[in-house]
């Protein structure tokens, strides 16, 4: 379809642009496939609001390093959706704070978005969607922002997951080895995929890499490797064309220009849009990557595209 253009993580640092603060959260917790347990909050619709919307809950997923309670766009974005109708479950997944002890059946491990390795998010992701259908919502979506989009991207591109009816992914990075590589800084980013890989084949996976590319990172040999490295495991463009349900991917205009890992996606998504009939593509002229001043426009048009899919 063709594009639709309109309208750290934790603490995102901007204002609040939501109108009403007042809410009742459950704190609630979920226990993974392999053992891990992770927190988050469930917030009923708004009452005597009858929803139009084709989904009954919205399952949100931060990005690195972030959590279900600390940021500002999930506030607003929160508001909205329980405006419409629609109650929201935010979700921490392992890759939540920069470093944590996780509890698993083998005792504590490190995680956080310092340790964690992408593919054991597919967990964190079934669980959650779990738990909002063992709570009896059955028109169930997920929204994931920034890593948390491209972790939604690679979740239903590598399961097929029938107790969900669509998925939202807001400014999906690109995490891709061969297009970092392209870039002016190439040879300096092939170094620290260098030095990350020796040390996984020494043995030291969990050594501290401090690198200045493609973004800020300080985090184990292992994770640097697993999200950067030529093998490319976690390119969201390798996943999106098999996602088999209704999918929405949204970035905002500068973002696009000065983030290294968006650089050439707008014109990528819009390519896939025109190509796979369940993928659309939204951009929102002048929206960063945590839509500031724009959070209304931009749930504006999730908000048509769900419609669309009534």
């Amino acid at each position: 379809m063709h594009p639709l253009e309109g309208g750290s993580e934790a603490g995102d640092g901007q204002a609040s642009e939501s109108r009403d603060r007042d809410m009742l959260v459950d704190i609630v917790s979920v226990q993974t496939r392999d053992g891990i347990t992770l927190h988050g909050s469930h917030r009923g619709a708004r009452t005597g609001v009858v929803s139009a919307l084709p989904i009954d809950v919205l399952v949100m997923h931060h990005g690195v390093a972030g959590n279900f309670y600390g940021s500002d766009l999930f506030d607003d974005l929160s508001d909205l959706v329980v405006a419409d109708g629609c109650a929201v479950i935010r979700a921490n997944n392992r890759g939540h704070d920069l470093a944590s002890w996780a509890v698993d059946a083998v005792g504590r491990t490190r995680s956080g978005a310092a340790y964690e390795i992408m593919a054991d998010s597919l967990h964190d992701w079934d669980a959650w969607i779990g738990f909002a259908a063992d709570l009896g919502y059955e028109r169930i979506g997920v929204l994931g922002h920034s890593l948390g989009a491209t972790k939604t991207i690679c979740y239903f591109g590598n399961r097929g997951d029938e107790r969900v009816r669509l998925a939202v992914a807001l400014s999906p990075p690109r995490l891709s080895y061969s297009a970092f590589l392209r870039s002016p800084d190439g040879a300096e980013f092939s170094r620290y995929v260098e030095t990350a890989r020796k040390r996984i084949e020494t043995g030291d996976r969990n050594a501290l890499i401090d690198a200045a590319l493609p973004m800020p990172f300080l985090g184990s040999a292992a994770t640097y490797y697993d999200k950067y490295g030529p093998e490319e495991r976690v390119n969201m463009l390798k996943h999106l064309p098999n996602v088999k349900l209704p999918l929405l991917a949204m970035h905002g205009t500068t973002e696009a220009a000065t983030e290294l890992a968006m650089r050439g996606v707008p014109e990528e998504l819009m390519r896939l849009a025109d190509e796979i009939p369940n993928f659309h593509y939204a951009v929102v002229p002048e929206a960063d990557h945590f839509y500031t001043g724009l959070r209304p426009k931009a749930w504006s048009i999730v908000r048509d595209w769900l419609m669309s899919q009534s």
